[in-house]
Order: structure tokens, then C-alpha cells, then sequence
């Protein structure tokens, strides 16, 4: 399969409310297609608590939740964002990037604990699809 010339797709799960509890989504590349996992990107609306743990950004399986990332959210205030390819924010979230060819990808977003968990923000996973 080749990358050369990707078909790039983004999957946007918009304002999540991270400090309301856990919450899944899920989505699935073009049939027979493998995947290359790019990025992940939060754009928050609320400030995110981190009072015990911090709120976290998963992409995996159903068997497996962080199989292909894990990122930390830490305490990113409201009008930020931040990114598993900005080089600052989580530099190694993605775990391991490829996906399988007709794989329902999870993304599972945690809550942070602890005082009054708080965050909401608009969660994008970039994805290329080999031709």
C-alpha cells in the first residue's frame, strides 16, 4: 500500500465534555484501505482540570483502547490547543501508527479526576489511507 499520495481524512468529534465523564466514538477508514494515524488535535472551549489525572485523548480498539495512541491532555485552557505533532504538547502519544485495512477505530475520551473535573473541547484524529 502506498502513502505517497494519501487520502487524508479527518474525524471530528465536536465539543466533548471531558469533565461530564468518559466518552467513546468511533470511526472507519474507506473498505480495504489500511491507515496511517497522522495527528490528534484538541481545540478547547473550557479549561482542562488535571487536579489528580489529567483528561486523555485514546485511539485503539475495542479490545485495545490506546493501541494506536494515548495522548495527555494536561491543564490546556480554554482557546488553546494542543497536539500530538506540535512537539510540545505529548510528543509521544501516538503509540503506533498504523491501522488495519477495515478496522472500526475507537476513540476514547477520559475525564480528568479529582476537585471538579472541567474540560470541553473539539477532538480531531488525522488520518492518511493508503491507495
Amino acid at each position: 500500500m502506498a502513502y505517497s499520495n494519501p487520502d487524508r481524512r479527518s474525524y471530528v468529534f465536536p465539543a466533548v465534555d471531558f469533565g461530564a465523564g468518559n466518552t467513546s466514538h468511533s470511526f472507519q477508514g474507506p473498505k480495504g484501505k489500511a491507515g496511517r494515524l497522522v495527528a490528534i488535535h484538541l481545540s478547547a472551549s473550557e479549561t482542562f482540570t488535571n487536579t489528580t489525572t489529567q483528561g486523555q485523548i485514546l485511539v485503539g480498539t475495542g479490545a485495545d483502547t490506546d493501541a494506536y495512541a494515548l495522548m495527555n491532555l494536561g491543564t490546556t485552557a480554554a482557546t488553546d490547543s494542543v497536539s500530538s505533532d506540535d512537539g510540545v504538547t505529548d510528543t509521544d502519544a501516538i503509540l503506533s501508527a498504523d491501522i488495519p485495512a477495515d478496522t472500526q477505530v475507537e476513540v476514547t475520551c477520559v475525564a480528568p479526576t479529582g476537585g471538579t473535573p472541567a474540560g470541553i473541547g473539539t477532538v480531531t484524529v488525522l488520518v492518511d489511507w493508503a491507495h
